[in-house]
């Protein structure tokens, strides 16, 4: 029987180095994956009785994607802001009832819905899709 005689190794020590440079790899791919869009909130509400029968409404016909709308038998567009600015100061108390053609995107109607607000409008409202 032979005697073992060399001497027992040290066990190495586990660096932590690598470990550390995965954790700030993972961080950074994270911070610069993810977006920070600010959200704005835009107040829609439906007016009550009391307020629908002392206002004025107002419906607002959305015709198209580009933008296109009519309110009576005027044809305007959203990429014209003066329009809804000379149709809000004609009347900023009456209530604005937004009507929506189908296939209309939603995108679309937000951007006058919004557009109405910008203007001066003190109540807008949703009507559906026709």
């Amino acid at each position: 029987m032979l005697l073992n005689t060399e001497q027992p190794r040290h066990k190495r020590a586990i660096s932590l180095t690598p470990l550390i440079d995965v954790v700030f790899i993972l961080l950074l791919f994270f911070m610069l994956s993810s977006t920070f869009i600010q959200w704005r909130q835009i107040d829609v509400s439906a007016p009550s009785e009391s307020q629908s029968e002392s206002r004025d409404q107002r419906v607002v016909t959305l015709i198209s994607n580009d933008g296109k709308y009519k309110i009576g038998n005027m044809t305007l567009s959203l990429k014209d802001m003066d329009s809804v600015m000379t149709v809000v100061k004609q009347d900023p108390e009456a209530v604005y009832v937004i009507d929506v053609k189908s296939g209309i995107e939603t995108q679309t109607m937000i951007d006058l819905l919004d557009a109405f607000k910008q203007a001066g409008a003190k109540s807008v409202s949703l009507a559906g899709v026709n």
